[in-house]
C-alpha cells in the first residue's frame, strides 16, 4: 500500500478561506462533482472542529453570502455544500482518480492550507494524483509518500455533546497548548484568556475531557 500525505491549497476554496477569516479549523469528506451546461459542480460534505457558537453562525452566514454555493444543508456541526466552480473553477476532487482513497478526513486549517491523507495500492497512481494536483494547486506539497501498511483509518464518530462552554474551553485550552509537554499555558494562563476565575475554567475543562477520554480511551484499545 501506498500512503500519502499532501498540503494543498487553491485560492478559490470555499472553505478553507474561511477557516483562515475565523481561525477556526473544518474536517470535510469530500463528495462527488459532475458536470452541467459546461459547468463544473461540487459536492463537500464538512464538520467544525469545537468551534465556538458564535463563530460557527458567522462561518455559515459568510459562507451562504458566496455567490458560487449553490445549496447548502446545516445540521449542527454538520454542514454539506454544492459549489458552482464554473467552466474553470479549482478543486481538489476534480483531479481526484478513482484509483486512489482517503484515509482520513481532509483537514482545513486556520493556516490556510488543506490536509490531505490518500492511499493508493499503485505508486504510479499516487504520483500520478500528485503530478495533476500540481499543476492546478496553489500549493501542493508532499509531506509523506511511503509504502508502508494502513494501520489507522479514521471514520466520522459521533461526538459527545458538549455545552457552547466545553467547547470554548476545551478549544482555548488546545490552541494555546496546554496539552503540549511541556504545557505552554497553565491552568491560571487559560482562565485568564476565557475571562473566567481559575475554578470556573478547571470545572469547564474538567466535564468536557470527561466527556472525550472515554472515546479515546475506547478506541487506543480497539488497537
Amino acid at each position: 500500500m501506498w500512503i500519502a500525505e499532501l498540503k494543498l491549497n487553491h485560492k478559490d476554496c470555499p472553505i478553507v478561506t474561511r477557516c483562515q477569516k475565523f481561525n477556526v479549523v473544518v474536517l470535510s469528506y469530500p463528495s462527488v462533482w459532475y458536470e452541467k451546461k459546461g459547468n463544473k459542480f461540487a459536492t463537500t460534505t464538512c464538520y467544525f472542529q469545537n468551534v465556538d457558537e458564535k463563530i460557527k453562525k458567522q462561518y455559515l452566514k459568510d459562507l451562504k453570502s458566496d455567490k458560487r454555493i449553490t445549496n447548502l444543508d446545516i445540521a449542527g456541526d454538520v454542514f454539506t455544500y454544492e459549489i458552482n466552480l464554473g467552466k474553470y473553477g479549482e478543486h481538489v476532487m476534480l483531479y481526484y482518480k478513482k484509483q486512489i482513497f482517503f484515509v482520513k478526513p481532509t483537514i482545513n486549517h486556520f493556516d490556510g492550507h488543506e490536509y490531505w491523507g490518500v492511499a493508493s495500492w499503485d505508486r504510479k497512481d499516487i504520483q500520478d494524483f500528485i503530478k495533476n494536483l500540481e499543476k492546478h494547486m496553489n500549493v501542493c506539497i508532499i509531506l509523506k509518500l511511503e509504502q508502508a501498511h494502513l494501520k489507522e483509518v479514521r471514520f466520522p464518530q459521533l461526538m459527545p455533546n458538549l455545552s457552547e462552554s466545553q467547547k470554548k474551553i476545551l478549544e482555548i485550552a488546545y490552541r494555546n497548548g496546554y496539552y503540549n509537554y511541556p504545557k505552554k499555558k497553565s491552568i491560571k494562563d487559560l482562565a485568564k484568556i476565557a475571562k473566567l476565575s481559575v475554578s470556573t475554567f478547571q470545572e469547564h475543562l474538567r466535564k468536557a475531557e470527561i466527556k472525550i477520554l472515554p472515546l479515546i480511551i475506547e478506541e487506543q484499545i480497539k488497537k
